[in-house]
């Protein structure tokens, strides 16, 4: 009964919170319970999730980024060219790396075994309940649509032919937010000491059990409380917050065409205070506006293609529907938070908020099939200013200081709960012995690997443990994890594979299921067999390996 007292409270809490939007509209077969939200909640930061309990949903939703990817600035694609460092990059988010039906894991030919990148950035989470397409796309017509997507997508978070059936198995077996630290109170209340079939009871009624229908209702249900409707701006509509001159100054702008150029709130209805219509079809997409009680919410929905990068590169809306007027657009974002939300554009190309002034004020970049209204704006440094300080009024200040709804977990990944780097490896006529797990080492885990990158092709290798956190000297002057009470735990050659210029090794390691490894940690350390070196041994960084 307390446990369900503080659920009750937390919900009506967080509900009462968001005074400035209306709620989102929610299907019939979904509607919204505190038990659905909360375990929605756990489901979003679970990393246990993803193939490799590596990933959850939140590792590429930050709520400190305005709820897009933290890493995005320096996670990078080469882009089309196949270069890294060259105008076509692309920035987007680490996932999981290639790994085949069975778990195998199999080298990439840009991130050879380390996790792959997606090829855009994601969009934000925050305000989704209210739009009617989702995705850069407008592909998903639902958020319980778009919620099961990155769960299955090989790059994301699964390996290649997961199903529904794998994910259910996995949730079922697993431990709530085993690997997060930290949990709000509300969510710490609700998980208690239960297992995942007991909490999916608790949401969706007796009798009802863990499935695609069950988690991808409940993800959407806990998407649809994440409004940002406390900013700046929505005080000003509501006469509780006075703008300043040079704030005002960049609204006017905002809301006004410029040198014959549209006006931004054309695409972004994020300044427009009054109720809006379903407006007309927009190429092959239509563009869907929608207001409430004075109030803008973020629903507007257009795609242009405004000129980032050349068609050729991503066609965006035409891969959906085949229409090559629909070539390199792209759905226009919603700007609340996007103080927040660096780098820009579905590529990541603008650093700042300044870059992507500067990018509409000399008209885009690529100009096969851009919007024909995006010419140049002519802009003072004054003005752009004003337009910058307009944009920071979208800031929900509940965001950046965790306030419910927006309290959250720390992952795993944010604190030391998967497996971490020690030291630098040794160089190599090939590179430098790079040692890394990308999984996390849970008890029962029959998919948990060890790689080593940096081995000149065909040296032996052998995979070193020792469960002792010191390093002493060994022969030939190495430094080896606990080198004298090593056990050469597994023997293998690194080898080449398509695509890959430097030898790797892939080591499974299932964990056992033994409930006594829990809380015990490991080290492992990679001893590689390099003739050309001056000492012919050298080993790789060591790995601090704790299982769960």
């Amino acid at each position: 009964m307390l446990r369900a007292l503080l659920v009750v409270s937390s919900f009506v809490a967080a509900a009462s919170a968001q005074t400035f939007f209306p709620p989102p509209p929610v299907p019939s077969g979904n509607p919204q319970t505190p038990e659905k939200v909360l375990l929605g909640m756990a489901l979003f930061f679970e990393e246990q999730l993803s193939s490799t309990s590596a990933v959850a949903c939140a590792t590429c939703h930050d709520f400190a980024a305005g709820g897009v990817d933290a890493r995005t600035a320096s996670t990078v694609n080469p882009g089309p060219d196949g270069l890294f460092g060259t105008a076509d990059d692309q920035r987007g988010s680490f996932g999981t790396p290639r790994m085949g039906a069975n778990g195998a894991m199999v080298a990439d030919s840009v991130r050879g075994l380390a996790p792959r990148a997606t090829t855009r950035r994601s969009l934000t989470v925050f305000n989704t309940g209210y739009h009617p397409r989702l995705g850069y796309d407008g592909s998903k017509l639902t958020l319980e649509a778009a919620v099961g997507a990155p769960i299955l997508h090989e790059r994301e978070m699964a390996h290649t032919g997961r199903t529904w059936a794998d994910v259910v198995l996995q949730v079922q077996a697993a431990r709530p937010l085993l690997l997060a630290t930290q949990l709000p109170p509300r969510l710490a209340a609700f998980v208690g000491d239960r297992s995942y079939p007991q909490l999916f009871a608790a949401a969706f009624g007796a009798g009802a059990v863990v499935s695609q229908d069950t988690i991808t209702k409940a993800l959407a249900s806990y998407l649809r409380t994440l409004n940002t409707d406390q900013t700046k701006w929505d005080r000003h509509l509501n006469g509780a917050y006075q703008l300043t001159e040079e704030e005002a100054l960049g609204v006017t702008l905002f809301n006004s065409p410029a040198n014959g150029a549209t006006s931004c709130r054309t695409c972004h209805s994020d300044f427009e205070p009054r109720v809006l219509q379903e407006g007309p079809v927009i190429g092959q997409m239509t563009m869907v506006t929608q207001g409430y009680y004075g109030s803008p919410v973020p629903t507007r929905l257009l795609f242009h293609n405004v000129g980032v990068r050349p068609v050729s590169e991503d066609p965006g809306v035409q891969l959906v529907t085949g229409f090559p007027s629909d070539a390199g657009r792209f759905r226009v974002a919603s700007l609340r938070n996007v103080e927040l939300s660096a780098p820009y554009f579905h590529n990541g190309g603008a650093a700042t908020l300044r870059d992507v002034i500067d990018f509409y004020d000399r008209g885009g970049d690529f100009h096969v099939n851009q919007a024909p209204s995006l010419t140049p704006r002519n802009y003072s440094i004054t003005q752009k200013d004003a337009l910058v300080a307009a944009l920071r009024l979208l800031t929900d200040p509940r965001v950046g200081s965790g306030q419910v709804p927006f309290d959250r977990p720390v992952l795993g990944s944010e604190y030391l709960r998967l497996p971490t780097p020690i030291g630098l490896g040794a160089p190599t006529t090939a590179g430098r012995l790079v040692a890394a797990a990308p999984f996390a080492a849970r008890v029962g885990e029959s998919l948990f690997r060890v790689t080593l990158t940096g081995a000149t092709p065909g040296a032996p290798v052998l995979l070193l443990w020792d469960n002792l956190a010191v390093s002493v000297t060994g022969p030939f002057g190495l430094e080896l994890a606990g080198s004298p009470a090593a056990v050469a735990f597994a023997a293998g050659v690194a080898q080449s594979g398509p695509g890959v210029t430097r030898g790797f090794k892939v080591q499974p390691v299932p964990i056992p299921a033994e409930p006594a490894l829990a809380g015990q940690s490991l080290l492992a350390q990679w001893l590689s067999v390099e003739p050309a070196l001056q000492w012919p041994l050298a080993t790789s960084n060591a790995l601090h390996v704790p299982i769960w």
